[in-house]
């Protein structure tokens, strides 16, 4: 806990000179009265508690955006997650009527973190000339996509691209987990369950050292940051013994190696134009040193020799907008305006919309169903994408 909580909010603001711009970039600022830089004021001057019983830090979008912007790089996601442990624990508030789908998401995430429960996930999207294993070096972690399906359409389809796409380039079995569970992130940015997560990420932990893990690859963007930054925090040993990549990073990795190519095995005369959303964690809550926003990139603009031409969006990288929904919290009419107003975006750039965040694509689709101008753009996982157009590059060894 010392590690991930710091009691006293004040610590982490004094840096603050009140500039006002988190305010001026807030997204969330954008469709509600919500002023960061008021927050922080009011804590630096001693009316945390204020702050704390008013529960306005509930509807933070946690998009990072103002830590972005900010001229010293105050983290107010981490203020936010910090500030709702306390709320729950010291004022005795609940969360329940911020979180989306009844809770049920989260609520499964927490009893995974139970010691005696070990998930007995369905296994049958595995596709058939996918060999898997319970122990070896790369794991494909799947995430919370199979409890997802009760409500959503179709997104076994991220797991079984994925899969495919390391499975044709390592023709070895990958480890998938029957038993895996969550990674934790949405308990533990959108409620402040900081105990529950460090439950989640013990039993993880333990889960990757028994099957031998080296390499961990994982298509959510959530995933991916937990993994990368926030386990790394708590387990000192994390980076030592786990090298954790996004499908971008691994297809990125193995492209610039000359194991793949990329193909179009139904080219068309027409160009088709396609676009691209960064998910809040793979741009802004990253460090500038991981260039994956570049890196995905990289590999659209060689796209254009498949029949592909790659726009960006008005709002792109680190100044994406948000989906509006982050962490299964607060999913309403104002973060229907802002996935309203991205949406108008991807329109204006292509009739294809590339994500690399699973909630990203739900979200997004979600809206479809109500704005009927917005129905003819195609949302598609990085995976599902970039799976019909890999050729993996057989080299003859010397005993061939």
């Amino acid at each position: 806990m010392e590690k991930i909580y710091e009691p006293e909010l004040r610590n982490l603001l004094k840096k603050c000179y009140q500039c006002g711009r988190c305010s001026g970039v807030c997204q969330l600022s954008k469709v509600q009265k919500y002023t960061p830089s008021k927050i922080i004021q009011l804590i630096l001057e001693g009316f945390e508690n204020k702050v704390l019983e008013s529960g306005e830090l509930w509807d933070c979008l946690t998009c990072n955006q103002c830590l972005k912007d900010c001229p010293v790089k105050i983290n107010f996601a981490d203020i936010v997650r910090m500030a709702r442990y306390k709320m729950r624990h010291e004022k005795n508030q609940s969360s329940d009527e911020f979180v989306a789908h009844k809770g049920i998401y989260t609520t499964i995430s927490e009893i995974m973190s139970r010691p005696y429960i070990n998930p007995d996930r369905n296994m049958d999207w595995i596709p058939k000339n996918c060999k898997i294993s319970d122990k070896g070096d790369i794991l494909y972690y799947v995430g919370c996509l199979p409890f997802f399906n009760y409500e959503f359409e179709n997104l076994n389809s991220i797991a079984i691209s994925t899969l495919k796409l390391i499975y044709q380039i390592e023709k070895k079995p990958i480890v998938v987990f029957k038993e895996e569970i969550c990674c934790g992130h949405d308990i533990y940015w959108g409620q402040g369950k900081l105990k529950t997560f460090i439950k989640l990420a013990k039993k993880n932990l333990e889960k990757f050292k028994n099957a031998g893990v080296r390499t961990i690859v994982t298509a959510c963007a959530e995933c991916y940051r937990t993994f990368k930054i926030d386990y790394a925090n708590i387990f000192d040993e994390f980076d030592e013994n786990f090298e954790v990549k996004h499908i971008i990073d691994y297809i990125y990795e193995n492209w610039k190696s000359q194991k793949i190519e990329f193909k179009n095995p139904n080219k068309s005369e027409k160009e088709i134009q396609f676009t691209y959303h960064d998910p809040c964690r793979l741009s802004r809550f990253l460090p500038e040193n991981d260039n994956i926003t570049n890196k995905v990139r990289e590999i659209f603009r060689e796209f254009k020799y498949l029949g592909y031409q790659f726009n960006e969006m008005a709002h792109n990288k680190e100044n994406s907008l948000c989906c509006g929904v982050n962490s299964w919290m607060n999913c309403n009419e104002k973060s229907k305006a802002l996935r309203y107003k991205r949406m108008q975006e991807a329109k204006l750039a292509g009739s294809k919309l590339i994500t690399s965040c699973p909630k990203c694509n739900i979200h997004l689709t979600c809206l479809q169903n109500d704005f009927e101008d917005l129905a003819s753009i195609e949302i598609l996982d990085f995976s599902e994408f970039i799976i019909n157009h890999v050729k993996v590059i057989r080299t003859k060894s010397k005993g061939d």
